[in-house]
Order: structure tokens, then sequence, then C-alpha cells
């Protein structure tokens, strides 16, 4: 609850406001949480979100990994793998950044994942790595025990924030 709840507080965080939708899951792929905000059309991204958490635990890394790995470039085989790999997994991967893998720092092991839908890709990703780093320390657990996938944001739509 709490990495839901200060995901959804990272929303302020962006130059403009979106609702979104987050869903936190434990490291089978179980949801443990999914809170979507006023203003966010229910459906579709309750199952975005839950498609980029579900994308970081299948192949144990983040969404944006999953696309970068098979549709920059533009390659056509690489193209229809992702695509071969989604239809397979009946929607439970999504090449779109938003999913972000949370891993133990000190044996590597998955211990869940965050998947974010309804703002920008670049601004998901922002909002469940946020979600992670201010959850955790609300929950009092040490930051340092856990790394994410990614390490890092790239959201250049933030309003005076890093």
């Amino acid at each position: 609850d709490a990495i839901a709840n200060a995901s959804i507080e990272a929303v302020n965080h962006l130059v403009k406001f979106a609702p979104v939708t987050v869903t936190v899951l434990d490291n089978a792929g179980g949801i443990l949480v999914q809170k979507r905000m006023d203003g966010c059309p229910a459906g579709a991204y309750a199952k975005f979100s839950y498609a980029k958490a579900r994308t970081c635990i299948h192949l144990g890394t983040s969404s944006r990994t999953f696309r970068s790995k098979y549709t920059a470039g533009g390659d056509p085989p690489k193209m229809t793998q992702a695509s071969s790999m989604v239809s397979v997994m009946n929607g439970d991967l999504i090449p779109v950044a938003g999913g972000v893998l949370i891993k133990n720092a000190l044996d590597g092991s998955v211990v869940g994942a965050v998947g974010v839908s309804g703002a920008a890709a670049d601004e998901d990703e922002y909002i469940a790595l946020e979600g992670v780093r201010v959850g955790t320390s609300k929950m009092d657990m040490d930051i340092d025990l856990l790394e994410t996938v990614p390490a890092a944001h790239c959201c250049t739509t933030l309003s005076g924030i890093d």
C-alpha cells in the first residue's frame, strides 16, 4: 500500500497532472495492491499497469528494457518476436516503459514489481521508481537493501524535481 500511495503522490511532481493507475505485484506476479486515481479511466489503464508490472516479473527486467531490446531500431524480426511474446503471454507482457522491477540488493532475487499507467511512459516509470523509493522509506525499510531496474528515471517533464 505504501508503494502505491507514494507513487500516486509522485504524480504531483509532474509538470502536467495526469491521473494514473498503480499496480504492485509480489515476486510471483500476484497483485498486492492496485489503485486508480480519480479521473483515470477504469479498465484499460488497470490492465496496462498490471501488464507493465507482469513484464518485469516474467522477464526479470523493466518494461522499458523489453521495449528497447525488441523495438529499438525498427528491426522487423525483433519487432515480430516482441509481438509474438506478447501474444504467447496473453497480454501479460507490454513493451512500454512504466514497469519497474524490485530486487533484493544482496542476492539479486526478485522482490516484486510496480507498474504505472495513465501518464506518458517516461512519467509512468518515474512515478513507479519514486513509489518504491518513498514507499519503502515510509515502511521503515532500508532502501539500500533493494535495487530497482531501472536504477534511475529519464523523465524530463518534472516540476523542479531531479
